[in-house]
């Protein structure tokens, strides 16, 4: 399985580690990044597990487009898989993310 991130989830991960950087002083550079290695990884790990994720439960606007929701280093992923029709290969497209402290409808 593919796969694919839209642009929109890496500005969420961006902005809100910015933030957080710069309400917790304490909190510097190198952690943010190893946290945001973590992340892309559990994301990247969607082409061996995206099929065994729940639909989406909590977020409304998830739900109402049929989302599927893993959460990886308390953010929550909203991602749809797709199949490519020429190749029949599957995509497991991560459309939107949403860190724990900012999850409702």
């Amino acid at each position: 399985m593919i796969v694919r991130i839209d642009k929109n989830v890496h500005v969420q991960i961006a902005e809100f580690y910015a933030i957080s950087m710069a309400l917790h002083p304490t909190l510097d550079e190198v952690t943010v990044e190893k946290k945001k290695s973590r992340l892309y990884e559990a994301i990247r790990a969607l082409e061996k597990y995206a099929t065994i994720y729940p639909n989406a439960r909590y977020k409304q606007a998830w739900i109402d487009a049929g989302y599927k929701e893993f959460i990886a280093e308390d953010f929550h992923f909203a991602y749809r898989i797709y199949k490519i029709e020429e190749t029949g290969e599957l995509v497991a497209y991560v459309i939107d993310a949403c860190h724990s402290l900012l999850y409702h409808n």
